[in-house]
């Protein structure tokens, strides 16, 4: 078995487990009538990542015992390629279609002060981060003249 078909295979392992992960998902957001427009593309398209790679490891098996088929291997991996494009295209419609709809989530008022104030003190350790010692405490003298 050569190197190729070893990835392709692993492939078709990982694009089980996210089908796999995809249905268990799509199973519980039904139970409790939640949005599930990212998790069926993820799903989709791991289905077709799956026939990619199971397109290449079938054809390396059926070629290993009839090696005249060895002309028609350029069109194999175009229909294989073809499959795995379909494939991220779907994914990537789905999370293009989750990232709009969180762009539309509004935040409570009641939550958005704790949001503000969780952006807030993240700002402010990424710049106590890049300040020099002086800075450092020239600020603190500073809050202590404030209180």
């Amino acid at each position: 078995m050569n190197p190729t078909s070893v990835f392709d295979l692993l492939f078709m392992l990982v694009a089980t487990v996210l089908t796999m992960l995809s249905l268990d998902t799509l199973h519980i957001l039904a139970g409790i009538h939640l949005e599930k427009s990212l998790f069926i593309p993820v799903m989709v398209s791991a289905v077709f990542f799956w026939c990619g790679s199971m397109i290449n490891v079938a054809f390396q098996i059926i070629l290993e015992s009839a090696s005249h088929l060895i002309v028609i291997q350029d069109s194999i991996n175009l229909l294989s390629q073809v499959s795995l494009l379909i494939g991220l295209s779907i994914l990537t419609y789905g999370v293009f279609s989750y990232w709009k709809l969180t762009r539309q989530v509004k935040v409570p008022k009641h939550e958005q002060s704790k949001v503000k104030e969780s952006n807030n003190s993240a700002k402010r350790v990424k710049r106590e981060k890049g300040d020099s010692p002086t800075k450092r405490r020239t600020k603190a003298k500073k809050a202590k003249r404030k209180s």
